[in-house]
């Protein structure tokens, strides 16, 4: 069952993303002694998997989690392109794949796969190495008035790194919908993210009052090791 699972939800993914991103995350259980060599092995396949220049592939620690959450690393594929991603994800196969799934099944305790898309970003194309994302269960009749307000949020507040709002459409188990996902430079900016003016605090309450709709599920934050 354990091969089974990894073999279905290592086909790949990143909670990165751009303008119009399709993702597709696996997220990865492991003990810490074998992280250097699963490390390793990502690597070592990934560097040498032929992809098309608009997808990408990260992969990253999740050091900063609530205690529900398993996963320790995260491997993520995205592209402007559902095609595109589709495309690669179905490339994940033959001799070099099968060596890799074997291998890894010596180190994953567990694993999971989900997918989605962003609905609304700034439009940053910086590619900074820490990312957060904050998850929420959210009503269809409510997903709307939701991303308006954080359009205008984006646009009366200006973010340092990428910011994007998605929908989460498959993979998921606790009703998790919606997604708000941002980087940041280091570990200075994650820690000091938030209002720095009245005019900030002013449209980060007009943006919660539309939010306290949602119910909020969970937040991690990932950090960059490698991307390919």
């Amino acid at each position: 069952m354990k091969k089974s699972i990894l073999l279905l939800s290592l086909l790949v993914s990143s909670f990165v993303f751009s303008q119009n991103v399709f993702w597709y995350d696996v997220l990865l259980e492991l003990d810490s002694k074998n992280a250097s060599t699963v490390a390793g092995l990502v690597d070592g396949f990934y560097s040498n998997h032929t992809k098309s220049s608009n997808v990408n592939v990260e992969f990253s620690s999740i050091p900063l989690k609530g205690a529900s959450e398993k996963a320790t690393h995260i491997i993520s594929i995205t592209s402007e392109s559902s095609e595109s991603l589709a495309d690669f994800r179905n490339s994940l196969k033959g001799d070099d794949w099968d060596l890799y799934i074997s291998k890894m099944n010596n180190y994953i305790k567990s694993s999971r796969a989900s997918a989605g898309k962003d609905l609304i970003t700034n439009g940053s194309e910086t590619q900074y190495p820490i990312g957060q994302a904050w998850i929420f269960e959210v009503k269809n009749t409510q997903l709307s008035s939701i991303v308006q307000a954080f359009g205008k949020l984006i646009k009366s507040y200006k973010f340092d790194g990428f910011v994007a709002m998605g929908q989460i459409v498959h993979g998921t188990e606790n009703g998790e919908s919606l997604y708000i996902y941002g980087t940041y430079s280091d570990l200075n900016a994650a820690f000091n993210f938030g209002p720095q003016s009245e005019n900030d605090t002013a449209a980060f309450a007009e943006f919660s009052k539309v939010l306290d709709n949602a119910k909020y599920l969970k937040s991690f934050t990932r950090v960059l090791i490698k991307r390919y």
